[in-house]
């Protein structure tokens, strides 16, 4: 990757990020254009993969750039609200013009020392980070707090509610009350997850979830509790039913969304082990971390878009190269993107070049 992807990746972010080309923003854009840069090249979120001198910053030191990393994750100006949003707002706005926004939250371990819920947006078939929220300790649950923080940071995207539906995905973590009472209260659909020994309305008579006995595949139970009905989905082949909670007004409707769910089980693994080891960083700090994931998730996209990019775009003997024809419509975007960057392959420079000129076409 020479030095024309450096400038392509900070283009398109001089121009989603508001006021990205003056001032000290300039001078933060830029560095993060070369973290971004060197996160795609080397498939890498450490510290001193991010610290390798590119074109661009070819004449400093490996010891300098990777103190100004350091800086870089520990400034107080930079944040999610700062670097990320705005990207965020002109996906989620592109999306909305389709009619539909799928949410999928979930946790996942980052690191030893912390754990990230993370909400994704579904797309193409695959789940795109969003917003994260950071806590300390090994993977657990997180306080319904967290749960709605992380909401009411999507809600500063200021989505149209009224002009397209808004659904919300997640496991038996986030079946809480007070959840499913702001999805209410911002007319977002939901449909999560709940616990066996929940207990729900039969028609005036409480009991608990698991005490159902039915044949049928779905049953719908309406007004289960006061915010939500309750659907018992038994799916061919499982031994065990999945008891979830919606505000939906059909079943079927419901299992057709949760079925979606578990897309945000490959984007944690694309954001680790298949992609960028993200669970192998070494930043303890809650606050440094979140920072680093800004990097990890603008990489992300870019791979990922790189790969639809090639898929489509590029034929022949180059696509070839890469990958087989019988394994290309299996294959996930990011692995294209991951095997051409490691052939430097000419298609990545043409789709950094691409991506500077029409930057919306990342967004719908």
């Amino acid at each position: 990757m020479r030095q024309s992807a450096h400038k392509d990746i900070l283009k398109f972010l001089q121009r989603v990020i508001p006021g990205g080309s003056q001032g000290q923003l300039s001078r933060r854009i830029c560095l993060m254009a070369c973290l971004i840069e060197a996160c795609v090249r080397n498939g890498h979120c450490r510290l001193e993969s991010l610290s390798e001198p590119t074109d661009a910053y070819r004449a400093r030191r490996k010891s300098s750039l990777l103190q100004q990393t350091k800086r870089w994750l520990s400034n107080k100006w930079t944040d999610w609200q700062t670097f990320y949003l705005p990207f965020v707002r002109h996906f989620l706005q592109g999306l909305a013009a389709k009619g539909e926004i799928v949410f999928v939250i979930d946790g996942s371990q980052t690191g030893s020392a912390n754990t990230t819920l993370m909400l994704s947006v579904l797309c193409r078939g695959f789940a795109i980070p969003v917003a994260w929220v950071i806590k300390k300790g090994e993977k657990g649950h997180f306080p319904e707090e967290m749960h709605i923080e992380l909401l009411k940071m999507v809600a500063q995207v200021g989505l149209p509610n009224g002009e397209c539906r808004i659904v919300l995905l997640g496991d038996g973590e986030f079946d809480g009350q007070g959840l499913q009472q702001w999805c209410c209260d911002n007319h977002w659909s939901f449909v999560v997850r709940t616990s066996s020994d929940r207990l729900i309305d039969f028609d005036g008579e409480v009991a608990r979830f698991d005490s159902m006995r039915t044949t049928r595949s779905i049953c719908f139970i309406p007004g289960a509790l006061p915010l939500a009905n309750a659907v018992y989905w038994r799916g061919k082949g499982h031994a065990k039913p999945l008891l979830l909670l919606t505000n939906l007004e059909l079943g079927y409707e419901a299992c057709h969304y949760y079925k979606r769910r578990f897309k945000i089980e490959t984007l944690f693994k694309h954001l680790k082990s298949a992609g960028f080891y993200l669970h192998k960083t070494r930043l303890r700090c809650p606050e440094k971390l979140a920072n680093l994931i800004i990097v990890v998730a603008f990489s992300f996209v870019f791979s990922f878009c790189m790969g639809l990019f090639i898929k489509h775009n590029i034929h022949g003997k180059t696509l070839e190269t890469m990958v087989r024809k019988d394994r290309l419509e299996k294959i996930a975007p990011i692995t294209i993107a991951q095997i051409a960057i490691k052939l430097d392959a000419v298609c990545t420079l043409i789709f950094f070049s691409e991506l500077s000129k029409n930057f919306q076409w990342v967004f719908t």
